[in-house]
């Protein structure tokens, strides 16, 4: 492994830490509902943040874009997709807690967009030793994904024995669908990102340095991206009239909320930076690393707040074996690159 590649997974696992821990402030906003917390991270992390690191690391971003109105409209197609997949996915954290639904939507964005940009650019690779170590690495991440879903089942029926089994499956089963809907398009940030390459290109040539290059592509999907999330949230306050919930700690719970976003908005702005550095690996491998990362990291920050207090060992085993898994997975990744 070369310098710069070293140097782009340093800051892969950095960006993977801030993706898996972004919603632990959520859980200070006592009162509020999720729209409310969303709608304040989105502004932050999908529309403040983007622009200004823009602004700073990218000379004349006007040409940039209109340069390159079809790459643009691309960026913001699949910007629009992973903005669906971003409210199931806070969705999905409201519905079965930090430590059970990352690993779930992390594992399947996971496979889902390390997978694809090597099919569509030559399926051929996955028969390279880099491309077998790659699917074994991939195959172990499923199988921790499935022990988590195992102990997740187990976890809620253990943790509300007095509801019913009925009424819990049912809870389960409806998060858990959240949850894989999520995984699905979850992965389209990382299609912007590949099919951006062509405006992160003129980007340098404008004098943009290379490693900032990404911030083109996510100021435009992340835009696109905060258009579906806010339409979903004033579809909420409208309908719930959890407006009035900004009333409650109003300073404080913004104040939480737009640390939210700011941390997430660091994880997608290092894995852009890391990715760049780390050449074709980090739309595959560098993503697939960001993303296990991301599941470790949000696990131990459910551990931490108490999710899973309370809980059997029949529970907690295969999250522990999940966990290893997910582990595991990372290693043979990185071997793969």
């Amino acid at each position: 492994m070369d310098t710069n590649s070293l140097a782009g997974l340093l800051l892969i696992l950095l960006a993977g830490t801030c993706s898996g821990v972004f919603s632990v402030p959520f859980k200070f906003n006592r009162g509020w509902m999720w729209e409310n917390n969303w709608f304040v991270w989105s502004f932050a992390a999908l529309l403040v943040m983007p622009w200004t690191v823009a602004w700073l690391t990218i000379p004349d971003m006007g040409a940039l874009f209109t340069e390159n109105p079809g790459d643009t409209a691309s960026v913001a197609l699949f910007g629009l997709l992973w903005g669906i997949g971003a409210i199931l996915f806070g969705k999905g954290i409201d519905a079965l807690g930090i430590s059970l639904s990352l690993p779930i939507m992390q594992g399947l964005i996971n496979t889902v967009g390390t997978l694809t940009p090597v099919l569509l650019r030559d399926p051929a690779e996955l028969l390279a030793p880099s491309g077998l170590r790659m699917l074994a690495g991939i195959a172990v991440l499923l199988a921790g994904i499935i022990l988590f879903a195992v102990a997740g089942s187990r976890k809620a029926q253990g943790t509300n024995s007095g509801a019913g089994t009925t009424a819990v499956d049912r809870r389960f089963r409806t998060g858990l669908l959240i949850c894989l809907l999520a995984g699905i398009l979850g992965p389209m940030i990382n299609f912007a990102f590949v099919y951006g390459e062509s405006l992160q290109q003129r980007a340098i040539e404008l004098g943009t340095a290379p490693v900032y290059a990404g911030n083109a592509v996510w100021s435009i999907a992340l835009t696109a991206g905060f258009l579906v999330n806010a339409t979903e949230c004033l579809r909420l306050f409208r309908r719930n009239r959890t407006w009035r919930n900004y009333g409650v700690r109003p300073s404080g719970g913004i104040a939480w909320a737009a640390v939210a976003g700011i941390v997430w908005y660091l994880s997608i702005m290092l894995y852009g930076m890391g990715g760049s550095q780390m050449g074709e690996a980090g739309a595959t491998v560098g993503w697939a690393v960001m993303q296990s990362v991301a599941i470790i990291a949000g696990n131990v920050a459910g551990i931490c707040a108490g999710e899973w207090r309370g809980t059997t060992r029949h529970a907690r085993t295969p999250m522990v074996a999940g966990l290893a898994c997910l582990i595991a997975g990372i290693g043979i990744l990185s071997s793969a690159m």
